[in-house]
């Protein structure tokens, strides 16, 4: 449960927080509603290339974009729609709790 809490806080909370609150909200002001969303879902993305990529840079690409490119496209949805961050927490936390590593699958 522990190991739980410290991933959320530091995934969830800090994503969300830099690329949803911080990052979109600064590039909507500069780029438009849209372009700021798929933007940072694919910056967002990018990001996840160094953390859970195998070492192919094409198929890891092609990867994070395809889930969390798509996730970060529903998140930005999400944050510009509403401007709330609970809901962007748990979804993202959520995500993040993959109950096959705690059965010893992942």
């Amino acid at each position: 449960m522990l190991l739980l809490l410290v991933g959320f806080a530091m995934n969830a909370l800090l994503e969300e927080v830099f690329y949803r609150r911080w990052l979109l909200t600064r590039w909507r002001a500069v780029l438009g509603p849209w372009a700021a969303v798929a933007l940072s879902a694919v910056v967002w993305a990018s990001w996840h290339v160094a953390i859970q990529g195998s070492g192919a840079p094409v198929p890891d690409a092609m990867n994070v974009l395809a889930n969390q490119g798509v996730s970060g496209l529903f998140l930005g949805f999400l944050w510009l729609r509403y401007r709330v961050m609970w809901p962007l927490l748990v979804i993202h936390g959520v995500w993040n709790a993959n109950p096959l590593q705690f059965l010893g699958g992942a």
